[in-house]
């Protein structure tokens, strides 16, 4: 098996919610000024961090203008504080590599905003231990609602893993064809990557029939913190919309966290009638 750290963009996983935002209302709303932190940590990658800031959910409401590529943004790792690189549209990065992203190691995060201080901490979770897959490739027909496929569906495919103390893990599926071929015949989708919900177990069952594609898939076992496994269930819940979302972020909205992973291949083969 063989480590991947390029399965987390902004958001797969786990994109922001927008929501109403704080006012005071006169001839105008005028929304509180918020910043919005992400930043995923991975050994093998260089450390960037995104600021945004919370978006107004009504056209009333304005926000003060602001340049975010103007911030100072620093991380300290081992008793010493870097400042990272801005790169373009709030984005700041460690560009020279010269902090290394390091299991079990602590990070903090810092930047000034109007008269507050944003701050965040978090660890690099160990790679994840002892991981198998239980097939590394199934069978199965395309999904017609037409013309439905007679027969049961493929047992799920199981990851296993070492979990002794009880931590979150999470796996991502990706199809890696250049033109793939959708399971569910004509279907189209916005995020091509399929996600398990957190888990504390030692096993991760993934149902054939939430595969998007046939051909070569990559899995990716992925060590998270609670702060991640908080901040993704709140997102898939339509519970809360009217309310700002969990964070790790004093001062501000977001998360700072950090994940290590493993990678694994599954075959979906085709099936003809």
């Amino acid at each position: 098996m063989t480590s991947t750290l390029k399965f987390l963009s902004p958001l797969i996983i786990l994109p922001f919610i927008l929501l109403q935002g704080s006012c005071t209302k006169d001839n105008q709303e005028v929304m509180t000024d918020i910043p919005v932190v992400e930043a995923y940590l991975q050994p093998g990658s260089q450390i960037t961090v995104k600021v945004s800031r919370k978006s107004p959910t009504d056209e009333n409401e304005t926000l003060p203008a602001r340049d975010l590529d103007h911030l100072v943004v620093t991380v300290c790792y081992a008793g010493s504080w870097y400042t990272l690189i801005p790169v373009g549209e709030g984005t700041y990065s460690d560009t020279t590599g010269l902090i290394p992203v390091v299991p079990d190691s602590a990070y903090l995060l810092k930047f000034n905003w109007d008269e507050s201080v944003v701050t965040s901490s978090t660890l690099i979770p160990a790679k994840p231990a002892g991981v198998s897959l239980s097939d590394t490739s199934i069978s199965m027909y395309q999904w017609d609602p037409d013309d439905p496929p007679a027969g049961q569906h493929p047992d799920p495919v199981t990851i296993s893993f070492t979990n002794d103390d009880d931590s979150y893990y999470l796996a991502t599926i990706e199809c890696l064809e250049t033109d793939p071929v959708p399971v569910f015949k004509d279907s189209t989708y916005v995020n091509d990557m399929f996600s398990s919900r957190p888990t504390t177990d030692d096993v991760i069952d993934i149902n054939p029939m939430s595969i998007r594609y046939f051909g070569r898939n990559r899995i990716i076992l992925c060590h998270i913190n609670p702060e991640y496994s908080t901040f993704f269930m709140r997102q898939m819940s339509t519970s809360q919309n009217y309310q700002d979302p969990p964070t790790n972020i004093t001062n501000g909205l977001g998360i700072f966290t950090g994940i290590h992973s493993d990678t694994l291949y599954l075959r979906v083969i085709q099936k003809t009638k």
